[in-house]
Parts: structure tokens; sequence; C-alpha cells
């Protein structure tokens, strides 16, 4: 035999579930916040980057580097797609030809080259994407140099990279159809292009 208080809790039990249940349905809880103008502009869209702009910094920044560069030529180039998860994917088949003059009589070409494809995740904060879980198993960066018809087997000068990485979080603007991409503390920004 059920004791009284024993019975009305077990029927009491289904009539809360059946309330609660009921409230659930009706109004169910939102807690996500609305994308931001930030978000809205740089996630969910694809971007290709502006390599001859960056080719020009990047000849800029060589001489901080001591490299004695005379021209910088890109080739090939870099897609950006941003999901709107987070979710990135980064194609790259970039290459930077970089002319240089050690000394009066000598021409060096240096070869910095990108390729393959990079997967991670970027979620915005204000201004500052933040990186994270950077795949590169499928990417590779390769520098190479020839000097008079002879290839170098070490180069002395060190070349600034033009990628990110998950290091870094990425001082972002986005307006339209441009996205610039500036990792803390460097000072090459990366102008990207949308496509879609």
């Amino acid at each position: 035999m059920i004791s009284s208080k024993r019975a009305s809790a077990l029927l009491m039990a289904p009539a809360v579930l059946l309330v609660l249940s009921g409230c659930a349905l009706i109004e169910p809880a939102d807690t996500s916040e609305p994308p931001t103008a930030m978000e809205l502009c740089a996630m969910g869209h694809t971007w290709t980057l502006d390599t001859a702009d960056l080719a020009e910094k990047l000849l800029a920044e060589l001489p901080s580097e001591d490299v004695p560069a005379k021209a910088v030529e890109p080739s090939g180039g870099q897609t950006l797609t941003w999901e709107s998860t987070g979710a990135l994917t980064i194609d790259s088949d970039l290459v930077f030809t970089i002319s240089a003059e050690p000394k009066s009589d000598q021409v060096m070409t240096i070869t910095r080259s990108y390729t393959g494809t990079v997967v991670g995740k970027a979620l915005i904060n204000v201004d500052v994407a933040i990186p994270r879980d950077w795949d590169v198993t499928d990417y590779t960066i390769d520098t190479t140099a020839v000097l008079a018809d002879e290839p170098v087997e070490e180069l002395k000068y060190t070349i600034p990279r033009s990628d990110f990485d998950d290091k870094l979080g990425l001082i972002i603007t986005c307006e339209a159809d441009v996205m610039t991409v500036n990792p803390r503390g460097t000072s090459l920004i990366q102008v990207w292009n949308k496509v879609s």
C-alpha cells in the first residue's frame, strides 16, 4: 500500500513535467547573440588575397631584414573561405619571386612559395579574429635561392612570413568587399577581396 504522501508526489510528478514541457515548447530559451556587423561582413564569404599589394609591402619590409631586394613579383594566389560557423579554409598556390643584389655585380633570385591547404577556425571578438586548431598537414612554405645560376645552399637572409597561423590574434577590418588582416605584432597588413 502506498502512503498518501508518496501517492500525491507520484501524481504531481507527471503534472509538473507536463507544465514544464509545455513552457519549453511554447518559448524555447534563445541565448545566442545576433551576429555583429564585423561578423556579417567577414564571415560566410570567400576572399582572395591582393597579392600585388602584399608584394609591395613585402618589398618595403625586406630592407629591415637586411635583404638587398630590388623587386618582388607575385604569382598564383590564396583563397580564404570563412564559414559563418567560424571554420576557415585557406587554399594556397602563392609564389613571391624576390630579386636581390648582394653586391653590385651579383643578382640573386629568392623564391618563397606557399602551397597547399590550411584548415582551422577563427571567431571574431570585436575587431580581432582568434584563430584556433590550425591543421597545416597539407601546407608547405618553401624558400630557395639562386646566385649566378647556382643554388644557394644556406640563405643568410630572413624572409618575413606573409601568411598567418593560430599563434597570433588577427586584427581585422571589413567594409563591403574589402577585408584587411594584420597578425598582431607584425607590420604586413594583408588585403583580401570578396569573391562571394
